[in-house]
């Protein structure tokens, strides 16, 4: 007697078998599984194992492999300027799929960070592209050292980043302002969050009249961490779901949206336990492209140190005689 479970359209099933009742071939009728004579009963049961394994699903997805890593789409708002075919004004759209939403709830995935990038083109334009990105910085001190062409030593004396300008103008034309003259190296936040429908990473930049409405978000979101501590919780940075919507607003006169991040709340037991594993799974993910990149960059140095000793044996001036070996 033993017993063998397997799945038929996702219904799990559990069956106590005895050999001499219930041979092969009738067990082949019971269970839909086509069986020849020279099969034996383990291979009935391997064909029960296969079955239940591709019921249960997940077979061969490795999001390890590079082709399926998901890095973090970028969440976008339209704006009335907006030419893409299909987009609603107004609407939050993940720029690499196309899809919209009205709104959305989210977490934090990681510390929303302050960076500056400086872009060249017309920003009327939409030239925030990777082709245009000259010069940018993490840290708001020093351009970031990939940056392609960095525009000066440190930030604080860059000239890319200079309100001296728009506020002298603004001085003299009794409050009125230049849009010309607003720097163009562009200081912004850039926050990480997951999606609680799809479990799956995003990336937002939160720019110009935007950042008001981040900062009051971001603090109503720490206020209600700090309230789950006090009441002895260790929450993770993910532990707070917020609505994210759009609002109109209007800037002399020129109309825009900005995003609004409200109703923070704690997320619900299961939810931890589904967030934590996107959060595990996208951190190791993360540790592992800045090993890649280590890797990469220390590989590039030795090429280039083996470049500089060959270009120095071709074309470094002879010293010593044919019959001296220089030790």
């Amino acid at each position: 007697m033993f017993t063998v479970e397997f799945y038929r359209q996702g219904i799990a099933s559990t069956f106590e078998v005895c050999w001499e009742t219930s041979p092969p071939n009738l067990l082949a009728i019971r269970w839909g599984l086509k069986l020849t004579k020279k099969e034996t009963m383990s291979n009935a049961l391997t064909v029960l194992n296969n079955q239940t394994a591709i019921q249960e699903g997940g077979l061969g997805v490795d999001f390890n492999n590079k082709l399926f890593n998901l890095k973090p789409a970028t969440l976008s708002i339209v704006q009335p300027n907006s030419q893409v075919e299909g987009a609603v004004k107004g609407n939050l759209r993940i720029n690499e799929t196309g899809d919209q939403y009205e709104e959305m709830w989210a977490t934090l995935l990681m510390m929303p960070t302050e960076q500056r990038q400086y872009h060249i083109g017309n920003p009327g334009e939409l030239n925030r592209t990777q082709e245009n990105l000259m010069c940018f910085s993490t840290d708001l001190v020093v351009p970031h050292p990939k940056a392609r062409l960095p525009q000066a030593m440190n930030c604080a004396s860059c000239p890319r980043a200079d309100w001296g300008p728009w506020r002298e103008y603004k001085e003299k034309n009794n409050g009125m302002t230049n849009k010309l003259l607003i720097p163009p190296c562009d200081a912004h936040y850039m926050a990480l969050l997951m999606d609680t429908q799809y479990k799956l990473p995003l990336k937002m930049y939160i720019r110009s009249k935007a950042k008001e409405p981040f900062e009051a978000g971001m603090n109503n979101v720490a206020r209600v961490i700090a309230m789950m501590k006090a009441e002895g919780k260790n929450p993770n940075i993910f532990d707070v779901k917020f609505k994210i919507k759009t609002k109109q607003i209007t800037t002399g006169k020129f109309v825009s949206y900005v995003p609004t991040f409200t109703e923070p709340v704690p997320i619900t037991p299961e939810e931890r336990e589904q967030f934590g594993a996107v959060y595990l799974q996208f951190i190791n993910q993360r540790a592992k492209k800045e090993q890649d990149d280590a890797i990469a960059e220390a590989e590039a140095d030795i090429s280039e140190s083996q470049s500089t000793v060959d270009s120095s044996v071709v074309e470094g001036d002879y010293v010593g005689n044919d019959d001296t070996i220089v030790v």
